[in-house]
């Protein structure tokens, strides 16, 4: 089996969805984005990674592993490859459950958040001309419903949410694979104003049947 490369940014989400299911299942994401009008921005992401997975990177010995790459080394490794992007904040923080990380960019361009985001160009498109940004949710995990049910209920506690915040009044449409516009998709999806709000359980995500996405406009 051929590696893939390590991803950043909301790609690092993309890669625990290519976990096996019990990994991506004990990790939660958050993000935060804001758009200003020029495509300038921040974006403040969080990780939460259960105690349990936490131990398992451990295993070969090195006390500083993490299982999914987005230690502060490889932040500013991104950071440095990607211009117009700096990193603003980076700490980390422990409580009885969960390993939580948190980071705080700035980008000066749509290229920079786009190289950040999406190291493959393949999940997010963005468009500040045209007002419009595009994020791919790839279909998930086969599995036997009984042990769909125990990942589910065992880890339903770990989220994948985003805030994203556009300079304009923002409107959403969900698209299946198709392109064709649907109602029913995982998780809630609101819209205030010029923010989507977008919150998911990490199992359904895992499990998603097939692939979808949501389009921001303003």
């Amino acid at each position: 089996m051929s590696k893939k490369p390590k991803k950043t940014g909301l790609s690092a989400f993309y890669f625990i969805l290519l976990f096996p299911v019990f990994f991506a299942s004990c990790i939660g994401f958050s993000s935060q984005l804001k758009i200003n009008n020029d495509g300038s921005g921040t974006i403040k992401q969080e990780y939460r990674i259960s105690n349990l997975l936490q131990s398992m990177g451990k295993t070969d010995g090195n006390e500083n592993s993490l299982p999914i790459p987005i230690g502060k080394e490889d932040l500013e490794r991104t950071v440095e490859r990607i211009p117009g992007l700096s990193l603003a904040s980076y700490s980390q923080r422990q409580d009885d459950k969960d390993l939580i990380i948190s980071a705080e960019f700035t980008f000066a361009t749509p290229e920079a958040l786009a190289a950040f985001m999406d190291n493959d160009n393949q999940q997010m498109k963005m468009d500040v001309k045209n007002k419009m940004i595009r994020l791919h949710l790839p279909a998930g995990e086969d599995g036997e419903e009984s042990f769909k049910a125990m990942m589910l209920s065992a880890f339903q506690s770990y989220d994948f949410s985003f805030s994203i915040t556009v300079p304009g009044q923002a409107k959403t449409v969900w698209l299946d694979e198709n392109g064709k516009s649907i109602q029913k998709y995982p998780g809630t999806c609101s819209v205030r104003n010029s923010t989507v709000d977008y919150t998911a359980p990490m199992g359904d995500l895992v499990f998603l049947e097939a692939p979808l996405t949501l389009e921001i406009s303003w």
